[in-house]
Formats: C-alpha cells, sequence, structure tokens
C-alpha cells in the first residue's frame, strides 16, 4: 500500500494547533521555564530536556507517572533516559534512602556497601571481574578511556557515528567541540566493511550495543562479534557503553549477545535513582589500580564515588532488577513495535517507524517534514496524557504494564487519524 502524501503546509498547521494547544494549558510550566532562563542558559542544566516553546516542569512523580507544576498528571514513557527504570518513588528504594540517612552520610571513608554492590555488577555483567565507581556514564567511559590507554601505550579510539558516551564523548554532531581531546577515529555503526581498514594501532574501541541518543539502533551480533575478533587480534582494548542496555538483559546485550568486551561501562538506573557510574573489565586491567609499582600505578579518586545515598540505594534497587523482570519489560517493547507497525501500515503512514530493542523504543519520521511529524508526534501525545523524549526516546520502566501498553498505542492511532484528518 503506498503512503498517504500529506501537505507540507498542512503539517505546520496541525503542529500550530497542538502548540497553541500546549501553551495554553500549561501556564505554570512556561512561567517557571521564563524564570529558570533568567539564571539558567536555555532554562535548564540538561540540553536533551530543551524544548520549544517551553519543556514541562515536573514537581513529582510516583508509579509510572509524573505530575508538573500546572497539576497535569501523565504517564511517563521518558524513565529519565533510561536511568528511572524502577518508576517514580519505589517504595523500596524510599526505605534505603531513609536507612542511609539514619546513618549519616558523607562519611570520607569505605563503607560494606561499597563491596557489597560490586559483587552485584561483578556477577551480573559478564565481562566484569573487578569494578570502580564514579558518578555518571560520562565519568565511567572518560576513566575505562584513560585506562585502556595506559593499558596498550597506544593513543587512538575508534568509536562510531551517532555514538554518545556522555556529554564530552558525543558523535551525534561532525566536529564536537565539547569533546575531549582524543585522538578519536570515526567508523559507520553496523557496517563491518567500511570498519575493517579502521583496525590499526588502537588503542580502545568504544561502542554501543544498541545507540541509545542515536536512534534506540541495535548492533547486530556479527558487527559486534567482528569488533571482538578485531580487539582480540591487534591488541585493542574492546569496551561496550552498557549504561543505556544493560538493562535490556540481566547480563547486559553481552551476555544476551554472548560477546565478551575487554571492558565495560554502566550507570544511569544501576545507581537507584542517585547520580552514578561504573567501570571494569580483566582483572589484568583493572589491577593497575592496585598497583605496588608507583611507575605503572593509575589514580582515580573522587569524593562521591561511593557516596552513601547511591550504594546503598543502589544496593536495595539490585533486588527489583531480576531476569524475569527484565523479560517482561522487553515483551511489553516488543508487543509495541508490533502492534503500532499494524496501526501505522492501516493508516497507510509509513513515514512513521519505531526501532529499538526491547523495552527501549526509538521514534522515526521519514521525508522533507520529518521535524515537523516528530514534533507533533510528540504533542499529540502530550494532549494524549503520555510524556515521550523530544527527540524521539522512550523507555519502559518497571510500573508499566499491559495497560500502559494499550494507552500508549491509543495514543499512537490518535496520532495516525489527527494526521490523516
Amino acid at each position: 500500500m503506498a503512503t498517504k502524501t500529506i501537505n507540507d503546509v498542512s503539517i505546520n498547521q496541525k503542529l500550530k494547533t497542538l502548540v497553541s494547544q500546549y501553551e495554553e494549558i500549561h501556564p505554570l510550566s512556561k512561567q517557571a521555564h521564563e524564570k529558570a532562563k533568567k539564571l539558567l542558559p536555555a532554562g535548564s542544566t540538561r540540553s536533551v530536556l530543551v524544548s520549544e516553546p517551553f519543556p514541562l516542569v515536573i514537581k513529582s512523580g510516583q508509579g509510572a507517572t509524573v505530575t508538573t507544576v500546572d497539576d497535569l498528571t501523565f504517564e511517563d514513557f521518558v524513565s529519565d533516559f533510561s536511568a528511572g527504570i524502577y518508576g517514580h518513588s519505589h517504595p523500596v528504594i524510599n526505605n534505603a534512602v531513609q536507612k542511609a540517612l539514619a546513618t549519616g552520610f558523607s562519611l570520607g571513608g569505605i563503607t560494606e556497601k561499597e563491596a557489597e554492590l560490586a559483587r552485584i555488577l561483578t556477577t551480573r555483567i559478564p565481562s566484569l571481574e573487578k569494578v570502580r565507581f564514579c558518578n555518571s556514564g560520562t565519568e565511567a567511559n572518560t576513566f575505562a578511556l584513560a585506562t585502556a590507554l595506559a593499558h596498550t601505550k597506544r593513543k587512538k579510539i575508534l568509536v562510531f557515528e551517532n555514538g554518545y558516551h556522555g556529554g564530552t564523548i558525543n558523535f551525534g554532531m561532525k566536529d564536537n567541540p565539547m569533546n575531549l581531546p582524543h585522538e578519536f577515529i570515526i567508523g559507520e555503526y553496523n557496517n563491518i566493511s567500511a570498519t575493517k581498514p579502521l583496525i590499526k594501532d588502537l588503542a580502545a574501541i568504544l561502542v554501543e550495543p544498541l545507540q541509545g541518543a542515536g536512534g534506540m539502533h541495535p548492533a547486530t551480533p556479527e558487527f559486534l562479534a567482528f569488533l571482538r575478533q578485531a580487539a582480540s587480534e591487534t591488541g585493542a582494548v574492546l569496551i561496550f557503553d552498557e549504561v543505556v542496555t544493560s538493562r535490556l538483559h540481566y547480563h547486559g546485550l553481552q551476555g544476551y549477545w554472548n560477546i565478551i568486551p575487554d571492558m565495560t561501562t554502566v550507570g544511569k538506573y544501576l545507581g537507584g535513582g542517585f547520580p552514578f557510574g561504573a567501570f571494569g573489565g580483566s582483572a589484568a586491567i583493572m589491577d593497575r589500580f592496585d598497583s605496588t609499582d608507583k611507575s605503572i600505578a593509575l589514580q582515580h579518586s573522587g569524593t562521591f564515588n561511593n557516596n552513601t545515598f547511591t550504594m546503598t540505594a543502589a544496593v536495595a534497587a539490585a533486588n527489583l532488577i531480576t531476569a524475569d523482570e527484565l523479560k517482561r519489560l522487553n515483551a511489553l517493547g516488543d508487543r509495541f513495535r508490533e502492534q503500532a507497525a499494524l496501526l501505522i501500515q492501516k493508516a497507510a503512514f509509513h513515514k512513521l517507524r519505531f526501532t529499538g530493542f526491547g523495552s527501549a523504543i526509538g521514534v522515526h519520521f521519514s521525508g522533507g517534514n520529518s521535524e515537523d511529524l516528530m514534533n507533533s508526534f510528540y504533542f499529540s501525545l502530550i494532549a494524549n496524557g503520555i510524556i515521550i523524549g523530544r527527540r524521539g526516546f522512550m523507555s519502559l520502566n518497571l510500573m508499566h504494564n499491559e495497560a500502559s501498553i494499550d494507552r500508549l498505542l491509543g495514543a499512537v492511532d490518535s496520532f495516525l487519524r489527527f494526521i490523516a484528518e
């Protein structure tokens, strides 16, 4: 069936209608945003949350929903860009935080929770024989790369177009001025033939098993296996950035595909809702941080690397992440993509497609009016009581269920009908 053609002017008019309705219904969010802009560039301290004409301003969250300053409640399919896998205000995590408050914090020393969390992570992620903590995925990738360079005594790092490894290791744009000044070589994701000539004198290969910020595009197992073999043959350190993807299987996507890197970085949800990052790998690599030979010993400190709140919340939250729960979430995501594809086929509107793996869902529009269509989709879902990431990002959390997917599918159907009118 041919794709229905929709006039660009018509799409723009529909978008203007949606935005006008949005501005009318959310006056307090607009007011709060205008106030914030006087002190914060763009009114926020997270670029991903910048949203014209103004973003929703959240005052609270409970379960799978968030409530704005205008006292409007929405079902949350952002899940804090995958970090909020537990939903909001989960009682298990709340209780853990209360216990942490009772024991004191900023203790400036080692606690037993530190080793307990390390045991949990090394049990879950196959490549982690030893691990160190930090405060974000950005830090985790920064330290992993520094470790790989020290281990190999080389400088070149192979990364991939549209890869996102943190605020200072981001390849979604050409010549990003915010990136660290490493000797990066940028390859084409999922393209083995184009990557082969780049495998030369590398210190590290840094790759996401699924590109999160890059549009929820999974790597093929053939591509990951090729990188594994190339790293083994050349002595490069293969690093899987599983900051997002460790939630897609109990043992991460490396466990799902049984392709084990030399090092792995994790973060986001594993901190139980608090700032967290970790990097680790084989003992042969990580023991550089425990060397008695000061000439080769690596140093890595950070005041909040083992902070009481993250350590306590992360250990408590780990009990919520079971293999069965992750399978359930993945099944919900798979069901959404399958049934949304049927809605698209029925509407004959093939400019829209959904990508991803399991509970990670990407939204994509094709054609010259793709930006207006994406914005229309975003505001249409808000009008139907659902929030997603403005760039087309969806991430399920433990509070979502079959009814949640039904509501999301209903909102997609509503959008398709609105566009067709």
